[in-house]
Protein backbone atom coordinates (compact mmCIF):
# COMPACT_ATOMS: atom_id res chain seq x y z
CA UNK A 1 0.00 0.00 0.00
CA UNK A 2 1.22 2.93 -0.85
CA UNK A 3 0.48 6.99 -0.08
CA UNK A 4 1.49 9.17 -2.63
CA UNK A 5 1.27 8.81 -7.00
CA UNK A 6 4.72 9.02 -6.87
CA UNK A 7 5.78 6.24 -4.69
CA UNK A 8 2.77 4.26 -6.41
CA UNK A 9 4.33 4.30 -9.90
CA UNK A 10 7.93 3.42 -8.48
CA UNK A 11 6.81 0.34 -7.05
CA UNK A 12 4.72 -0.39 -9.48
CA UNK A 13 7.35 -0.18 -12.13
CA UNK A 14 9.38 -2.61 -10.09
CA UNK A 15 6.54 -4.91 -8.94
CA UNK A 16 4.04 -4.42 -11.56
CA UNK A 17 1.16 -2.78 -10.66
CA UNK A 18 -1.05 -5.68 -9.39
CA UNK A 19 0.70 -5.84 -6.45
CA UNK A 20 0.56 -2.16 -5.05
CA UNK A 21 -2.41 0.12 -4.12
CA UNK A 22 -2.21 4.25 -3.82
CA UNK A 23 -4.36 4.91 -0.84
CA UNK A 24 -5.27 8.66 -0.35
CA UNK A 25 -5.30 8.98 3.16
CA UNK A 26 -3.94 10.92 6.44
CA UNK A 27 -5.85 13.21 8.05
CA UNK A 28 -8.85 13.76 10.73
CA UNK A 29 -11.09 16.28 9.11
CA UNK A 30 -13.26 16.58 12.08
CA UNK A 31 -10.58 17.31 14.33
CA UNK A 32 -8.57 19.76 12.07
CA UNK A 33 -11.42 22.78 11.00
CA UNK A 34 -11.35 25.85 10.44
CA UNK A 35 -12.25 28.94 12.87
CA UNK A 36 -13.26 32.53 12.53
CA UNK A 37 -10.44 35.42 12.65
CA UNK A 38 -11.57 35.63 15.81
CA UNK A 39 -11.08 32.47 17.34
CA UNK A 40 -7.33 32.56 15.76
CA UNK A 41 -6.57 35.52 17.63
CA UNK A 42 -7.51 34.35 20.79
CA UNK A 43 -5.65 30.76 20.01
CA UNK A 44 -2.77 33.29 19.31
CA UNK A 45 -3.15 35.42 22.94
CA UNK A 46 -3.48 32.08 24.34
CA UNK A 47 -0.28 30.34 23.66
CA UNK A 48 1.61 33.75 24.30
CA UNK A 49 1.91 34.69 20.39
CA UNK A 50 0.91 38.64 19.13
CA UNK A 51 -2.65 38.50 17.76
CA UNK A 52 -1.59 41.58 15.30
CA UNK A 53 1.55 39.79 13.49
CA UNK A 54 1.25 36.91 11.26
CA UNK A 55 2.37 33.37 12.27
CA UNK A 56 4.21 30.70 9.95
CA UNK A 57 4.35 27.82 11.47
CA UNK A 58 6.37 24.80 10.68
CA UNK A 59 5.71 21.41 12.41
CA UNK A 60 8.24 18.43 12.14
CA UNK A 61 11.41 17.12 13.16
CA UNK A 62 14.17 19.45 14.28
CA UNK A 63 16.80 18.16 11.84
CA UNK A 64 18.73 20.29 9.23
CA UNK A 65 18.41 17.56 6.52
CA UNK A 66 14.41 18.86 6.37
CA UNK A 67 15.58 22.20 5.33
CA UNK A 68 14.68 24.00 8.73
CA UNK A 69 17.47 26.10 8.91
CA UNK A 70 15.40 28.31 6.13
CA UNK A 71 12.98 29.24 8.79
CA UNK A 72 16.35 31.66 9.71
CA UNK A 73 15.74 33.23 6.64
CA UNK A 74 12.10 34.42 7.30
CA UNK A 75 11.58 38.26 7.57
CA UNK A 76 11.34 38.97 11.58
CA UNK A 77 8.16 40.85 11.06
CA UNK A 78 7.01 37.45 11.10
CA UNK A 79 6.44 35.21 14.12
CA UNK A 80 7.58 32.15 13.82
CA UNK A 81 6.49 28.81 15.25
CA UNK A 82 8.14 25.58 15.32
CA UNK A 83 6.27 22.49 16.26
CA UNK A 84 9.33 19.98 17.53
CA UNK A 85 7.93 16.61 16.55
CA UNK A 86 11.06 14.40 17.76
CA UNK A 87 10.85 12.12 19.76
CA UNK A 88 14.04 12.62 21.44
CA UNK A 89 16.51 14.83 22.40
CA UNK A 90 19.50 12.84 21.06
CA UNK A 91 17.55 12.91 17.65
CA UNK A 92 17.40 16.73 17.16
CA UNK A 93 20.46 18.62 15.91
CA UNK A 94 21.04 20.94 18.72
CA UNK A 95 23.37 23.48 16.57
CA UNK A 96 20.53 24.44 14.27
CA UNK A 97 18.62 24.60 17.92
CA UNK A 98 20.91 27.16 19.12
CA UNK A 99 20.82 29.49 16.06
CA UNK A 100 17.18 29.23 16.03
CA UNK A 101 16.28 30.30 19.61
CA UNK A 102 18.66 33.14 19.17
CA UNK A 103 16.11 34.63 16.48
CA UNK A 104 13.60 36.49 18.50
CA UNK A 105 11.16 36.19 16.10
CA UNK A 106 11.06 32.29 16.39
CA UNK A 107 9.60 30.14 18.88
CA UNK A 108 9.88 26.63 19.47
CA UNK A 109 6.94 24.21 21.19
CA UNK A 110 8.74 20.94 22.10
CA UNK A 111 6.62 19.66 25.30
CA UNK A 112 3.15 17.57 24.84
CA UNK A 113 0.15 20.06 22.68
CA UNK A 114 -3.12 18.31 24.00
CA UNK A 115 -4.95 20.68 21.53
CA UNK A 116 -2.55 20.82 18.77
CA UNK A 117 -4.73 21.94 16.28
CA UNK A 118 -5.39 24.72 18.54
CA UNK A 119 -1.59 25.51 16.85
CA UNK A 120 -2.73 25.27 13.07
CA UNK A 121 -5.61 27.43 13.89
CA UNK A 122 -3.79 30.09 14.94
CA UNK A 123 -1.33 29.96 11.91
CA UNK A 124 -1.85 32.29 8.76
CA UNK A 125 0.58 30.02 6.69
CA UNK A 126 1.91 26.86 7.08
CA UNK A 127 5.46 26.45 5.52
CA UNK A 128 7.10 23.09 4.21
CA UNK A 129 10.77 23.26 3.43
CA UNK A 130 11.81 19.62 3.14
CA UNK A 131 13.04 18.74 -0.69
CA UNK A 132 15.51 15.60 0.10
CA UNK A 133 13.60 12.54 -0.58
CA UNK A 134 13.66 9.74 2.38
CA UNK A 135 13.64 13.36 5.07
CA UNK A 136 10.02 12.68 5.54
CA UNK A 137 7.37 10.31 4.97
CA UNK A 138 5.16 10.21 1.36
CA UNK A 139 2.17 12.47 2.58
CA UNK A 140 3.58 15.10 4.93
CA UNK A 141 0.57 15.00 7.43
CA UNK A 142 1.60 18.33 8.61
CA UNK A 143 0.00 19.84 5.65
CA UNK A 144 -2.86 17.85 5.49
CA UNK A 145 -3.87 18.98 8.93
CA UNK A 146 -3.01 22.39 8.16
CA UNK A 147 -4.88 22.64 4.82
CA UNK A 148 -8.11 20.79 6.54
CA UNK A 149 -7.87 24.03 8.88
CA UNK A 150 -7.97 25.96 5.76
CA UNK A 151 -4.49 27.46 5.72
CA UNK A 152 -2.48 28.45 3.11
CA UNK A 153 0.16 26.01 2.57
CA UNK A 154 3.61 26.77 1.24
CA UNK A 155 5.35 24.07 0.17
CA UNK A 156 8.18 21.82 -2.11
CA UNK A 157 7.20 19.48 -4.22
CA UNK A 158 8.24 16.84 -2.16
CA UNK A 159 6.22 13.18 -2.28
CA UNK A 160 2.19 13.71 -2.47
CA UNK A 161 2.23 17.61 -2.16
CA UNK A 162 2.72 17.18 -6.15
CA UNK A 163 -0.68 16.60 -6.44
CA UNK A 164 -1.64 19.75 -5.21
CA UNK A 165 -0.29 21.97 -7.32
CA UNK A 166 -2.75 24.34 -9.22
CA UNK A 167 -5.17 24.24 -6.09
CA UNK A 168 -6.31 27.26 -4.29
CA UNK A 169 -4.09 27.96 -1.55
CA UNK A 170 -0.86 25.97 -2.11
CA UNK A 171 1.95 28.13 -2.68
CA UNK A 172 5.54 25.99 -4.16
CA UNK A 173 9.22 26.78 -3.80
CA UNK A 174 11.57 25.34 -5.74
CA UNK A 175 14.53 27.95 -4.03
CA UNK A 176 15.19 28.90 -0.17
CA UNK A 177 16.85 32.43 -0.67
CA UNK A 178 15.96 34.78 1.49
CA UNK A 179 13.84 36.72 -1.36
CA UNK A 180 11.92 33.53 -2.83
CA UNK A 181 11.06 32.31 0.66
CA UNK A 182 9.43 35.34 2.06
CA UNK A 183 7.73 36.33 -1.63
CA UNK A 184 6.13 33.06 -1.29
CA UNK A 185 5.33 33.75 2.11
CA UNK A 186 4.00 36.97 0.50
CA UNK A 187 1.79 35.21 -1.86
CA UNK A 188 0.11 32.75 0.66
CA UNK A 189 -0.49 35.67 2.85
CA UNK A 190 -2.38 37.85 -0.23
CA UNK A 191 -4.26 34.49 -1.57
CA UNK A 192 -7.80 35.24 -1.63
CA UNK A 193 -10.01 32.50 -1.41
CA UNK A 194 -7.59 29.89 0.23
CA UNK A 195 -9.53 26.73 -0.44
CA UNK A 196 -7.07 24.09 1.01
CA UNK A 197 -9.65 22.09 2.87
CA UNK A 198 -11.27 21.17 -0.11
CA UNK A 199 -8.06 19.90 -1.80
CA UNK A 200 -7.80 17.42 1.75
CA UNK A 201 -10.83 16.03 2.52
CA UNK A 202 -10.39 12.92 -0.03
CA UNK A 203 -7.59 12.17 2.54
CA UNK A 204 -9.80 11.83 5.55
CA UNK A 205 -9.15 8.73 7.62
CA UNK A 206 -12.70 7.73 7.55
CA UNK A 207 -12.91 8.05 4.03
CA UNK A 208 -9.64 5.94 3.20
CA UNK A 209 -11.41 3.25 5.16
CA UNK A 210 -15.20 3.13 3.46
CA UNK A 211 -13.80 3.57 0.42
CA UNK A 212 -10.75 1.18 -0.06
CA UNK A 213 -11.91 -1.45 2.33
CA UNK A 214 -15.41 -1.58 2.06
Amino acid sequence: MLLSEESHKRFADALGSHRVTYIKTGVDTKKFVPVSSCTAQERKMKYHLDPKLPVVLHVGHLNAGRNIGSLLKIDPKYQIVLVVSTLTKGEQDETLRRQLLCCSNIRIMDSYIPEIEEIYQMADVYYFPVAEYGKCIDVPLSCLEAAACNKPVITTRYGEMRAFEGKPGFVFVDSFDENSINAAINEALQTEPVDTRASVLEYDFDRAITYYFK
